[in-house]
C-alpha cells in the first residue's frame, strides 16, 4: 500500500526509477570480476599492487575490495570482523576523490549497508568519511594534503588509488601496524619508473618481498571494453604512453638517456681484465650525495670493460683513498690514469686546496676530465651501441650494481607539468638525480677517441679471476681467448670465481 499523501502512480514511478537505477548501476552483489580482478582479490599478500592500463578495471576492483572489507563479506579472503577502519587516498579531492572514488562507492555500495540507509545520512562532508550500518567507516583523503594529516589512529586497510608520494605511503603504512592491516595500490604507471617501481613492483615481481603481490593487466584484457574504443584511445598516444596507458608498463618519463643499454647484452660476470690493458679510475665526488668511483680497462683495440665500483656517501677523502689503494692492491695493478670532475680542481676558499690536491696527498693523481655533457653522453652512447646485431664496445661486470642501475634509469629532464610540456620543446639536459656513476663514467670516456666502424674481436692471454677479498692481492693468470662477439665471456668459464657477490 502506498504511503499517505503518495499516490499509487507516484509509488509505482518511484519504484520503477529505483529498479532502472539498479539495472544501470549494479551494486556489489552484481559485480562480475574478470580474471585479472579475481587474481587481485584472491591474492593473500599484505600489500598488493594492481597495475595496468587505463580502463582495465583497477579502480573498480580496488573499491570493491574496500567494500568487501568494510562489510565483512569478502568472498575470497578472511578479513577482520567489522567494524573496520579504512582509508582510501586519491590524487586530489576535486578530481580523484569527488569525480572518481566517491561515485564508485555510490555505485557499488548497497544502500542497505550504509548508516541510515542513504548516502546523505552516511557521508560526513566535513570529515569526508562514509559510515556503514555495522560501524565500519572509510575516510577519503588526497595526496595534496600535508603529511601530518595522515597520522593519527590505526586503520585496518588503506587503498591508494594511483601512485602515492613515498612519504605519504610510509605514513599510511605506519597506521596499519597495530591491526596487522593490509594495503593495496591501483594505478596506471603514467609517472614512470619512480619509487613504486624500485620499492614495490620489483621486490614483488622478483619474489624478494613475499609480502607484496603484483597483478598486471593490459587495457585489452578488460572484456567489458570493445577493441574499437581501445584503438581510438591508443591512436593518439606516443610509444611510451601506449606502454604505460595501454599495457600498464613502467616507462621512463622524459625518455631514457641510454636507450641502447640492455642488461642481457652489456652486463657480464665479474672478472679482472687483462693487466696489460690500459686501466683507468674515474671519480664523481660528493659527500651528502655519493662519491662514485669506477674502475675501467680499455683493450688495445679500444674496447671497454668497467669492472668495479665504490659508491659511498658521507665518506671523507682519506676513506675513499684507502678504498682506491686497497682495491688496486687486490687487483694487482694500479691504474694508468685517474680522471675526475674538472670542478674538483678548484681550490677551496678556506684551505686553498682543491679536491684533486687532497687526493694527491694520498698519492692519487687525478686529472680533470671534460665536462661537456652533450659530447660525453654521445660518446658513452656510441660505445654502448649494438645496432644491427653488432657487439657493443663497452661491457660492465655485474658487481657495478649502482652504475647498472643508473644506466637503466637516467632520463632527460621534463617540464613541471603536462601543459608546459605540450607548449615547449623537450629538454636537452639530464634530470639531475641518481646520475653520479654515470657522471663518473662520462669523465672517463671523454678521454677516449670517438668511434667509427664495427665492433671487433679481442684476444687476451692474461685474464684474472675476480678476487674474493679486495684487500688481498692476486696475481693468478688464466690463458684464454676473449671474444667480443660472446660478450667478453672467456671460452673457459671455469676460470671465473662464481663465489663473488656484489659489494
Amino acid at each position: 500500500m502506498a504511503r499517505k499523501g503518495v499516490t499509487q502512480n507516484d509509488f509505482i514511478r518511484t519504484l520503477t526509477e529505483g529498479l532502472n537505477r539498479a539495472a544501470l548501476s549494479p551494486n556489489v552483489f552484481a559485480y562480475k570480476p574478470h580474471p585479472k580482478q579475481v587474481k587481485f582479490h584472491t591474492d593473500p599478500a599484505r600489500g598488493r599492487l594492481y597495475i595496468g592500463g587505463n580502463r582495465s578495471g583497477k579502480s573498480v576492483g580496488g573499491v570493491i575490495e574496500d567494500i568487501w572489507w568494510l562489510t565483512g563479506r569478502h568472498p575470497y579472503l578472511k578479513t577482520p570482523p567489522p567494524p573496520i577502519r579504512g582509508r582510501i587516498v586519491g590524487v586530489d579531492f576535486l578530481y580523484g576523490v569527488d569525480k572518481i572514488l566517491r561515485p564508485l562507492f555510490a555505485q557499488w555500495m548497497p544502500l542497505s549497508d550504509l548508516k541510515g540507509g542513504s548516502w546523505d545520512k552516511a557521508y560526513n562532508k566535513e570529515h569526508r568519511t562514509l559510515t556503514l550500518a555495522n560501524g565500519s567507516f572509510i575516510e577519503f583523503m588526497s595526496y595534496e594534503q600535508e603529511l601530518e594529516k595522515f597520522a593519527g589512529t590505526s586503520r585496518h586497510f588503506t587503498h591508494f588509488d594511483e601512485e602515492c608520494p613515498q612519504d605519504i605511503f610510509t605514513e599510511c603504512k605506519a597506521r596499519l601496524i597495530d591491526t596487522g592491516g593490509s594495503w593495496w595500490m591501483t594505478e596506471t604507471p603514467v609517472e614512470g619508473m619512480t619509487w613504486v617501481y624500485d620499492d614495490i613492483y620489483m621486490p614483488g615481481k622478483t619474489g624478494q618481498d613475499v609480502n607484496i603481490g603484483i597483478t598486471e593487466i593490459e587495457m585489452k584484457e578488460n572484456p567489458y571494453i570493445g577493441q574499437a574504443e581501445i584503438d581510438m584511445f591508443m591512436s593518439g598516444l606516443t610509444k611510451d604512453e601506449k606502454l604505460a596507458r595501454g599495457k600498464g608498463r613502467f616507462v621512463q618519463i622524459g625518455g631514457l638517456v641510454f636507450k641502447q643499454f640492455d642488461k642481457d647484452i652489456h652486463v657480464v660476470d665479474n672478472f679482472v681484465p687483462p693487466l696489460d690493458w690500459e686501466w683507468y679510475v674515474s671519480l664523481d665526488h660528493g659527500f651528502n650525495n655519493p662519491t662514485a668511483i669506477l674502475w675501467h680497462a680499455v683493450s688495445p683495440e679500444g674496447n671497454i670493460v668497467t669492472f668495479s665500483e665504490s659508491y659511498e656517501r658521507e665518506k671523507t677523502i682519506d676513506q675513499h683513498a684507502n678504498t682506491i689503494h686497497a682495491r688496486n692492491a687486490a687487483f694487482g695493478r694500479s691504474p694508468d690514469t685517474y680522471v675526475g670532475d674538472p670542478a674538483m680542481a678548484q681550490r677551496g676558499a678556506v684551505t686553498g686546496i682543491s679536491v684533486f690536491g687532497e687526493y694527491a696527498k694520498y698519492e692519487i693523481p687525478f686529472v680533470p676530465g671534460i665536462n661537456d655533457v652533450a659530447s660525453g653522453i654521445a660518446r658513452m652512447s656510441s660505445y654502448l651501441n649494438h645496432d644491427k646485431g653488432k657487439p657493443p664496445k663497452w661491457l660492465i661486470t655485474e658487481s657495478c650494481s649502482n652504475f647498472i642501475y643508473e644506466l637503466q634509469r637516467l632520463r632527460w629532464k621534463t617540464w613541471a607539468n603536462k601543459r608546459q610540456a605540450h607548449k615547449n620543446n623537450k629538454y636537452d639536459t639530464i634530470h639531475k638525480k641518481d646520475d653520479h656513476a654515470c657522471d663518473s663514467a662520462r669523465y672517463f670516456v671523454t678521454m677516449l677517441p670517438g668511434l667509427e666502424g664495427e665492433g671487433i674481436t679481442v684476444h687476451a692471454t692474461n685474464v684474472t679471476p675476480f678476487p674474493v677479498e679486495y684487500g688481498e692481492p692476486t696475481n693468478q693468470a688464466v690463458n684464454t681467448d676473449w671474444n667480443l662477439s660472446s660478450r667478453f665471456r672467456p671460452d673457459n668459464s671455469e676460470s671465473f670465481d662464481e663465489t663473488v657477490g656484489m659489494y
